[in-house]
């Protein structure tokens, strides 16, 4: 089995903090559902709060916001990652997509 980092990013960058409540708990809903269906699979993972920073040799900047979260999972092959980031929200709603990364073994 292989490590696989999902990570999500949006079409558009987008202030979560600044909508209806009701509106985040939807989201929030749907998100905790994909995540929840992906069951012994899923290793670790988070959404990023608005305002990140870039930065670089030259100092950082204002990041663009298009990278939402991660999810960290545990499968056979890249393609059943693959699979698994079919079933996110923003995929299915074509507000992003998810960019599939296997990860290297690191020592502990």
């Amino acid at each position: 089995m292989s490590k696989y980092a999902l990570v999500f990013k949006s079409k558009a960058a987008f202030d979560w903090s600044k909508l209806p409540q009701e509106e985040v708990q939807k989201v929030v809903g749907a998100w905790k559902g994909w995540i929840d269906s992906m069951g012994s699979a899923v290793q670790s993972g988070d959404a990023f709060k608005f305002g990140g920073k870039s930065v670089g040799k030259s100092g950082s900047v204002e990041a663009d916001n298009l990278l939402t979260g991660y999810v960290v999972v545990e499968v056979e092959s890249f393609s059943e990652a693959e699979k698994l980031a079919e079933g996110a929200p923003s995929v299915a709603s074509d507000q992003g997509s998810i960019e599939v990364y296997e990860l290297l073994p690191t020592e502990k």
